[in-house]
Formats: structure tokens, C-alpha cells, sequence
């Protein structure tokens, strides 16, 4: 059965052809190794607007922000689940004629455009930055990268000034009550606060 992951990098492929845009599928998609939970990462040469349209034709994003380091590349989550890390490609070495590329863009020398994402993303104050961590933890967690999920919930913890997670036994328990005490001091969309929710009661790739 196809997944929502590959149902978006269909969209991407037939948005790039109609649009006359390139985009390199990157990241554990690219290599073959993905799971259920990892995220799409994709580059794309072009300006903010054709940008715009990519993410908005597909659908709604309920939560949309960026990364700091290595800094300027969106995180784009839909109401669907699909989550994707999207980089602003400004200028590439001999782009070819084909407008969806599977092949690595990290073979080929490119410049980011590490600014255009201020005028695409929905907020940039700190909770809003530090929200996007539990989706990040839980991805991390349940693609089999506990270590990784365990110490993204403890960068959490430290910013709640709560106790993080000792063990991967409590991981769930934790962050649920971290999620609870974040979503009761800042505000978090309904539609986010939805789909951290649903991964929460999601089993791992290991099982628990």
C-alpha cells in the first residue's frame, strides 16, 4: 500500500514537471531506508512564490517553521501527517534537464537560500520553535532512534525546566505530561497538538 510520504513525492515529481521546477528528493527516501515516521526531505530551485505553491497545493500545513543549524530549511507537518524538510536551493551547478531528481543533491556543488524562509513560515517565537521538538523526539523514537528521540524530549524538559526522560520504559509517559505542561503554558494548534497526540499511542519499530 502506498504511503503518505510517497503519495506527497508523487505530488512533488508532478509538480515539478508541470511547473517547470527542480526538486531533489533527499534524505532517507533518497537512500531507500525510510520507516513510517521519517520525513521527506526535499530541495527545491526556485523563488519564495513557486515555493508557496508547492507547499499550499498540497494541502494544509498545521504546523510550518524552520531549522536554525544548519539554519533556513523548512519543516513543513499536514494536517495528514506528512511531515517535510524542505531546503531553498538559490543557485546549482549545471541543473539538468529533468525536473525531479532522485539522485543526491549533496553529490552536486549548490548554494542554500538560507533567508527565504522568513517570508514563508507561520511564526518564529521560541515556544513555536520549541514545539517542533516533540514531533521531532517522536519521529526520531518511533523510526527505531530512541537514544536521539530520548535526548530531543530532554532538550524539552530543560526548556519546561521538568524532569527529562531517564529511560526509554517512561519515554511515552513523559512526554505525554511534558506535552500536557507545554500546551497548557503556550499556545499550540489544535491540529498539531492532534497529530503529537496520535503518534504518542503509535507503537515503535521495536515495538513499544
Amino acid at each position: 500500500m502506498e504511503s503518505k510520504q510517497q503519495r506527497f513525492i508523487q505530488y512533488a515529481a508532478e509538480f515539478a514537471k508541470a511547473n517547470a521546477v527542480h526538486i531533489w528528493l533527499g534524505g532517507s527516501f533518497q537512500k531507500g531506508n525510510a520507516t513510517p515516521y521519517s520525513d521527506v526531505d526535499i530541495s527545491v530551485l526556485g523563488d519564495v512564490s513557486a515555493v508557496r505553491r508547492l507547499i499550499y497545493r498540497y494541502g494544509k500545513p498545521v504546523f510550518l517553521s524552520h531549522t536554525t543549524n544548519p539554519p533556513g530549511i523548512l519543516i513543513v507537518i499536514y494536517e495528514d501527517g506528512v511531515a517535510v524538510d524542505l531546503e531553498i536551493v538559490k543557485t546549482i551547478r549545471f541543473p539538468e534537464t529533468e525536473f525531479f531528481h532522485s539522485e543526491d543533491i549533496k553529490s552536486i556543488e549548490y548554494k542554500r537560500d538560507e533567508s527565504a524562509f522568513r517570508e514563508l513560515v507561520l511564526r518564529d517565537d521560541e515556544p513555536y520553535q520549541v514545539s517542533r521538538l516533540f514531533h521531532r523526539s517522536l519521529s526520531k523514537y518511533l523510526s527505531g532512534k530512541r537514544d536521539i528521540g530520548i535526548s530531543v524530549a530532554n532538550e524539552i524538559a530543560a526548556y519546561l525546566s521538568e524532569e527529562g526522560v531517564q529511560s526509554p520504559m517512561y519515554y511515552k509517559s513523559r512526554i505525554k505530561e511534558m506535552l500536557d505542561a507545554f500546551s497548557t503554558q503556550y499556545t499550540i494548534s489544535n491540529e498539531y497538538e492532534t497529530i503529537l497526540r496520535s503518534m504518542i499511542g503509535r507503537k515503535s519499530e521495536r515495538g513499544v
